[in-house]
């Protein structure tokens, strides 16, 4: 996955660090896809009693996840 690819997928705008972090999961544009669509509709996979994610998906999640904290202390 590129930094391009990530840009598509979270926006123009991702924070540095996190592209970094990102990028060295080496995780691919699809299972970044994944731990995004997880991340914006968690109520509702919880909801839905979906698994969390394993492997990769999940260390996206996490990092996602806490990206999102950041933003909301700002």
């Amino acid at each position: 996955m590129t930094e391009n690819d990530v840009k598509s997928i979270l926006g123009p705008g991702t924070d540095p660090t996190l592209l970094s972090d990102i990028l060295r999961t080496g995780a691919n544009a699809s299972e970044l896809a994944r731990a995004k669509a997880w991340v914006e509709a968690d109520e509702a996979q919880v909801d839905a009693h979906s698994p969390f994610p394993s492997g990769r998906i999940a260390r996206l999640v996490e990092l996602l996840e806490a990206d999102q904290e950041e933003d909301d202390l700002l």
